[in-house]
């Protein structure tokens, strides 16, 4: 049998697929593997295939294969579904190295079916297969640490279902293509199909995508420790390591998770750990896979007991050294053959704190939910001020000056205990079987936009809705619904039902709807007074999934109630802990053994009204979830490189191209600017002549939003200033409905969100793909402008 490697790294635009390609060749060669790396020139579309091809080629039935690809994912969103709804017409795809050349008849991506047959040929030959993709696999930008891994720009529905027909008029075998997943082959992904995976410095300072990262150092933990573990167990450290990165990524896996690593024998997830003596005391191999720090307790059961039992237990140990191998503690007995140590006591992760102030630093040490770290791996930093102290995270700071060190160290607290319910996952050995779905979207007059569950913008005064369903066919669960907001409080979104709302298989139940009239007013949210509105800033929804009612306005007590210790579940009392005043005490995790799992939704809240009107839909839509603010700036945009590929917007040889471009006065009220251009006796391939490509000139203060109609010219009709209505605030909405009436029917083709401060310094391009239509759009600074 032997060990083989495929490790694809496609570097466009990020900086750390080298790297990511460099520590898994380290990391599998520890394992027995031997690797080819397919990067570089040689990591084009028909260089991954060429590769991926010889790979099955060379594959033998009792080998053990991993293929791992490090880079961007795209996806075709389809025009008739919400972004990130599952639908025939929505794909997703990795991103090679000459992707850039991607033309209407050519697409340079490699499609979700493409990869999905090439898996399905490899475990034809053998089904020891682990497929790894530290990637995003939805499509949104969005603002994040680091470089986000999903490919900026989303690339037209048609243009990859016309792809994949071409694919299979020329023979795929697109029946091989199992859209669920390839039972036969483990499957690690970086995120949920709605999240963001993302790269940047880890703890030696070295770009690396954070999933990968965390691979790489947990396969190097489970070697040296020796133990036999599942792909479940190493996806449960995975989590925890990432989400003391970034809250807002969750790696996943799919597949056959109860297999042995690199083997197909299956085994129970890792719950209870060997214990050995040592000179001095024991050693409790693999702690650090269950999360385990100083401070920690362990019971140490006979080798007979599935679960901790006050009553049988060998006795107790308090963990004083947890390294990347074992705990370290003292036990006071012998250590009967065959022990197993179950983590009963834990703590909460630490909120670190930069700071360079001695008497700060003093003070947060002192307390046990708080740590101060150095600039690159702080989760917040500390500011002093003549008016007091702040705390800043990476959009700025959090809240008004404190006038005291206590009163700032309070806010850190409930900082600390907003991250801890952030990135809460369920153990491995607690987690739900049963399937459940959750969507997201924003309420307008009663209906529901879908949104991702990661990336959505929401401005103050919108509403919101949640919509859970239960899709198991035998088990009922209950709901709980909390929000972290960006001021750090936790709030449940259902307080009528404290301890999670029903479901009954098959069930499902929309967050946000009446329950009596079944009407949909949805959740309106708002920016807190406390948090300055300088910027966006992100939110956070906790769907909590159990599978019995769950106690969440523990959340909101001091510690545990003595009385109730032996009365609450061991999720209530994780809760409980996150809650506490002080938070890092160690809390029994002990208790019934409900099984829940967690969702997360990540949204950016804007602190300004929504825009009036933001139903048009374009056909490429660039805008970032988190637009930077600017100041007084000049700017100039400009469209070049208009090559129409296939006039079907108009289908005439007359066409007009419009476009909007919003801005604010000094006083901050609105103003707008359009611009208009005809081209007469166009031909599909062709570059057309712009008579003014300055689309916008002049000051720019806080926004400079652009949009971009083309539709047909069957006469010589007015430009677009002269159909607008004079002396009425003008939106995107308004300039469609005018276009629509007067050119009978407009292609809204491209929107975006510019930075005017940045192009203060340096000229900013966009080149713009739509479904027939691409150019160039370049805002520049004064510097560009003389």
């Amino acid at each position: 049998m032997a060990r083989k490697a495929l490790l694809i790294g496609s570097q466009v635009g990020l900086n750390g697929v080298d790297n990511d390609l460099k520590a898994m060749t380290a990391a599998l060669e520890r394992w027995d593997f031997t690797s080819t790396r397919c990067e570089g020139e040689n990591a084009s579309r028909a260089g991954i295939l060429d590769e991926y091809e010889r790979f099955i080629g060379n594959a033998r039935e009792d080998d053990a294969l991993v293929v791992y690809y490090s880079g961007h994912g795209g996806y075709a969103h389809d025009p008739d579904l919400g972004h990130g709804t599952p639908g025939p017409g929505t794909l997703q795809f990795i991103v090679p190295t000459d992707f850039e050349e991607t033309t209407e008849d050519d697409f340079r991506g490699i499609t979700a079916p493409e990869l999905s047959v090439l898996l399905a040929r490899l475990t034809e030959r053998t089904e020891n297969v682990t497929v790894v993709l530290d990637c995003c696999h939805s499509g949104h930008m969005s603002r994040a640490p680091g470089l986000v891994r999903t490919y900026p720009r989303p690339v037209p529905a048609s243009v990859i279902s016309s792809h994949v027909e071409t694919l299979r008029r020329e023979g795929l075998a697109l029946d091989l293509w199992n859209p669920p997943g390839n039972p036969h082959a483990v499957r690690i992904v970086a995120c949920a199909p709605e999240e963001r995976a993302c790269e940047g410095e880890n703890a030696d300072g070295v770009p690396m995508g954070y999933l990968t990262d965390a691979l790489t150092r947990t396969l190097g933990e489970l070697h040296d420790s020796g133990l036999t573990a599942s792909w479940a167990t190493l996806v449960d450290r995975l989590r925890h390591r990432v989400n003391q990165v970034w809250a807002g990524q969750r790696p996943e896996i799919e597949g056959p998770a109860r297999r042995i690593m690199f083997d197909t024998r299956e085994i129970d997830p890792l719950g209870a750990l060997p214990v050995t003596e040592i000179r001095g005391g024991v050693r409790i191999a693999g702690a650090a896979l269950l999360g385990a720090r100083p401070g920690d307790r362990f019971v140490i059961m006979p080798d007979d007991s599935p679960e901790p039992d006050e009553e049988r237990k060998v006795g107790d140990v308090l963990a004083d050294r947890v390294d990347a191998q074992a705990a370290y503690g003292v036990l006071g007995v012998p250590v009967p053959l065959g022990a197993r140590a179950h983590l009963v006591h834990t703590a909460l992760p630490p909120l670190l704190v930069h700071t360079d102030d001695p008497d700060l630093v003093t003070s947060i040490d002192s307390v046990a939910v708080l740590g101060t770290a150095g600039g690159d791996l702080a989760h917040v930093r500390l500011e002093a001020g003549e008016e007091g102290y702040t705390i800043h995270d990476a959009a700025g700071p959090l809240h008004e000056p404190r006038p005291s060190i206590a009163a700032v160290v309070a806010d850190l607290r409930r900082f600390a205990r907003a991250r801890a319910l952030k990135t809460l996952v369920e153990p491995v050995n607690l987690a739900l079987a049963e399937p459940v779905t959750v969507r997201f979207g924003r309420v307008s007059d009663g209906t529901t936009t879908p949104l991702p569950r990661s990336g959505a913008t929401i401005h103050s005064g919108q509403s919101i809705s949640v919509e859970v369903r239960n899709d198991s066919e035998t088990t009922a669960v209950y709901v709980s619904l909390l929000d972290v907001g960006v001021s750090g409080q936790i709030a449940s979104l259902y307080p009528s039902n404290p301890s999670g709302l029903r479901l009954d298989p098959g069930v499902g139940y929309v967050f946000g709807s009446d329950d009596y009239t079944r009407a949909l007013p949805g959740m309106e949210v708002s920016w807190p007074e406390s948090v300055p509105a300088t910027a966006p800033r992100e939110e956070t929804i906790v769907v909590l999934v159990s599978s019995e009612p769950t106690d969440t306005r523990v959340l909101e007590q001091r510690g545990i109630d003595k009385s109730r210790e032996w009365n609450i579940s061991r999720l209530e009392r994780h809760l409980c802990m996150i809650g506490a005043s002080d938070g890092r005490e160690t809390t029994s995790v002990r208790g019934r053994p409900v099984t829940f799992s967690v969702h997360t939704i990540n949204f950016d809240l804007d602190p300004r009204p929504a825009p009036i009107g933001e139903n048009t839909v374009f056909e490429v839509d660039d805008r970032p979830s988190a637009p930077t603010y600017s100041d007084h700036e000049e700017v100039t945009l400009r469209l070049s490189n208009l090559v129409v590929h296939h006039n079907r917007a108009s289908r005439g040889p007359r066409i007009r191209l419009d476009a909007l471009v919003l801005t604010e006065d000094t006083a901050g009220q609105p103003r707008h600017s359009v611009h208009t251009e005809r081209f007469n006796d166009i031909a599909d391939g062709e570059q057309l002549s712009l008579r003014d490509s300055d689309v916008f000139r002049g000051d720019a203060h806080s926004r400079l939003d652009v949009a971009i109609w083309i539709s047909q010219e069957t006469s010589d009709r007015p430009d677009l200033d002269a159909l607008l209505p004079q002396g009425e605030q003008v939106s995107v909405d308004i300039v469609q409905g005018v276009l629509d009436q007067a050119l009978d029917g407009a292609t809204a083709v491209y929107r975006n969100s510019l930075t005017a401060s940045a192009a203060a310094h340096r000229a900013q391009s966009f080149d713009v793909r739509a479904k027939d239509f691409s150019f160039r759009c370049t805002v520049s600074g004064p510097s560009e402008n003389r």
